[in-house]
């Protein structure tokens, strides 16, 4: 848990305008005044001289004195917005297009004009199609028929049309199965007398309103099929690209296709130029298809911590990416080393393939977790209720179920203050044994490092603990209701001058966090490399700021998790351990990371602009040079990068000793939107503060 301090002035002085109008006050006296009577006062001829002097000038005003103001410190300031790189991809106005989603070359698809030719070739083909069985069920030959009604603008038709129709109906459904679609969709009971082809023409005529028009030209009215072959990579890519978008885009033009997998086909059916203009449309698609080999084994084995095992087998994990990416993998030979070979519309999708692979790894090797039950009764008595905002999982843990225990609500019962009806059960006895398990050092196989800095943090996070219905997946999610009303009660962990800057001066501070982590095959060390983090400072205009850059590591990462289903919430107790691999920019500016070319060339060819307008661009790996102990020089790493999160944070403060950083983080698409509670410990950490620190949390919540 990195407690984060700004490097900027985020506070702006409040400015106050002071205005000086010079009031110019002009006595007027009426005209007779102006005569060289002698009943004119010498007082007043006085005055009257000095008047004449200026009479007919305009006095030129005071120089006013203005204090120019920016909206910030009027008080006017907009509130800040999400940059639009992490806001949810909402779709656009649906486009009549049939290669939406599909990267293309520069060459366009024209439509095919009419052919003069009735495409009676391909009748055997459509005849392919025409397979019943007496078999089928009621329910999927009634809505078979129901897909054959010509739709509101196709009701008119050629004769040549309106006859298909006929045959069709005729030759593949039986009179009990058109009875029964007549029954279902219109309600209508059929006499038993009523022949099959007087039915037919009464769904056509009279049920369906079909109209025979002799001047409709037969060539664009008939209704024809042609199957193509494609590969089976091709029908996969199809069918997952944009979940089936560009299937989905020639129905929606009045198509009608089929998948036959295990026959690698898709058949097509509309009328003639349709078809001719889909069987053009899907060749230009596949086209676009790009091919790159993969070595996924090697990737596994450089991106597994040492001394371990994959998280999941490598069919599990390809299926996995697949379905999130749209990405085909095919194995190549056993004795083949480099893998397998994937395939996508357009490069942008394979790159998020790699990224993805990396990511589901879940590398973590510096991190260790137990649970701790904290009921008020027995296990057995709480019941796991579903958790369905799935909005703010990681997208590796959204094909799951989710379950937190709780307590049963009982009807009719009283309702009382939490604080007073809960017991959440912490003797002291269990409270040296939480602090056993997050401050006795244990080997966990990370290496060790000469560094800069070394920083322990010890703090308590609110969520939710989620498992699986067989309990054999975990996860805490820190997502929690209702709780920035209580939060908003506490005051400002930076006490502010006077009050009026609570209002004309945004009070959250800006991060961007890069997530990195270490290929093992660019090290000698036979321990494992911690994962890297990159963290920057935002500006107004959503650009990171490089001098603000910290880039620690993770040595150690202990969580315990307190399970207190009686609650609305459960804990995560950490502690944790980072150093940093360079030097803060204001220490040495002049030489700022000279030890560090790779990380200084990270900075010189990133685009860390994260605004929707512009681009944004992270390069894919990084070399450190690290300090390793036992090793005279540093020693090069490579990393790679996994994720970047948004965490709009505001800092508060409780008991006027604890920092409470109120985060707002966003991860993209991938790691979802959700808000976090962090307690953060600023004392020394013995067994009496520690113990006074979950006490003093478990009273606030």
């Amino acid at each position: 848990m990195l407690p984060l301090t700004s490097s900027r002035a985020l506070r702006a002085e409040k400015a106050f305008v002071t205005l000086k109008y010079a009031h110019i006050v002009r006595n007027f006296y009426s005209r007779r005044f102006y005569s060289s009577s002698d009943d004119v006062p010498k007082e007043l001829n006085q005055d009257l001289s000095q008047l004449k002097s200026t009479r007919g000038k305009k006095l030129k005003p005071e120089n006013a004195r203005f204090v120019v103001l920016n909206p910030a410190e009027a008080g006017i300031f907009k509130k800040r917005r999400i940059p639009g790189y992490f806001k949810p991809h909402n779709r656009q106005a649906e486009r009549l297009s049939v290669l939406e989603g599909v990267e293309i070359g520069d060459k366009d698809v024209q439509l095919p004009k009419e052919s003069n030719e009735i495409l009676q070739e391909i009748e055997s083909q459509r005849r392919k199609l025409l397979v019943f069985k007496s078999s089928v069920p009621k329910e999927q030959a009634v809505n078979s028929i129901h897909d054959l009604k010509p739709s509101d603008n196709s009701r008119i038709m050629s004769s040549k049309r309106y006859e298909q129709l006929k045959g069709l109906l005729d030759m593949a459904y039986t009179l009990s199965q058109l009875k029964e679609y007549v029954r279902q969709h219109y309600d209508v009971t059929i006499n038993r007398s009523l022949s099959k082809k007087k039915l037919i023409s009464k769904i056509l005529i009279e049920l369906w309103k079909c109209e025979v028009d002799e001047t409709i030209s037969e060539t664009d009215d008939l209704i024809v099929e042609r199957i193509i072959d494609v590969e089976k990579r091709d029908i996969y890519l199809l069918l997952l690209t944009n979940n089936g978008k560009i299937l989905q885009n020639f129905a929606r033009i009045g198509a009608t296709l089929a998948v036959a997998l295990n026959e690698n086909k898709i058949i097509v059916r509309a009328t003639g130029p349709l078809v001719k203009y889909v069987e053009v449309s899907l060749r230009k698609i596949l086209d676009n298809v790009q091919r790159e080999q993969l070595p996924v084994d090697d990737i596994i084995r450089n991106h597994t911590p040492v001394g371990s095992v994959p998280i999941m087998p490598p069919e599990d994990l390809i299926s996995l990416i697949q379905k999130e990416s749209a990405v085909y993998f095919e194995k190549l030979l056993d004795d083949d080393p480099n893998g397998y070979f994937i395939t996508a519309f357009g490069g942008k999708r394979i790159r998020k393939a790699k990224n993805l692979l990396l990511w589901a790894l879940d590398y973590n090797p510096q991190s260790t977790n137990s649970i701790q039950f904290l009921g008020d009764q027995q296990m057995s008595l709480y019941k796991n209720y579903p958790f369905t905002d799935i909005s703010c999982l990681d997208w590796t843990e959204r094909d799951k179920e989710w379950f937190r225990l709780q307590k049963p609500a009982v009807k009719e019962s009283i309702v009382k203050d939490i604080k007073d009806s809960v017991n959440l059960n912490l003797t002291e006895e269990i409270i040296d044994e939480l602090y056993e398990k997050l401050v006795t050092t244990a080997d966990n196989h990370i290496a060790k490092f000469n560094a800069i800095s070394n920083t322990q943090n010890l703090g308590i996070t609110l969520g939710q603990f989620l498992n699986t219905s067989n309990g054999s997946n975990s996860t805490f999610q820190p997502k929690i209701a209702n709780i920035a009303a209580q939060l908003m009660k506490l005051p400002l962990y930076d006490d502010m001058p006077n009050l009026d800057e609570l209002y004309t001066v945004d009070q959250h501070e800006y991060y961007v966090q890069l997530k990195f982590i270490p290929d093992l095959s660019t090290t000698q060390s036979k321990r494992n490399i911690p994962p890297l983090e990159l963290w920057f400072e935002l500006d107004d205009y959503d650009t990171a700021i490089n001098s603000s850059l910290r880039s620690v590591l993770h040595l150690e990462d202990r969580n315990i998790f307190l399970r207190t289903p009686q609650l609305p919430y459960d804990y995560k107790l950490n502690a944790d351990q980072i150093v940093e691999v360079s030097q803060p920019y204001e220490e040495n500016s002049e030489s700022w990371l000279s030890d560090q070319p790779g990380l200084k060339s990270f900075l010189k060819d990133a685009q860390l602009t994260f605004q929707s307008r512009k681009k944004l661009f992270i390069p894919k790996r990084l070399e450190l040079n690290l300090h390793l102990e036992g090793c005279d020089t540093p020693q090069p790493v490579m990393f790679d990068y996994v994720k970047v999160n948004y965490r709009r944070v505001l800092k508060l403060k409780y008991m006027d000793k604890y920092l409470v950083q109120f985060s707002d983080i966003k991860g993209g698409s991938g790691s979802g939107r959700y808000t976090q509670v962090d307690f953060i410990n600023t004392e020394k950490v013995t067994r009496e503060s520690f113990g006074n620190f979950v006490k003093d949390i478990v009273r606030f919540s």
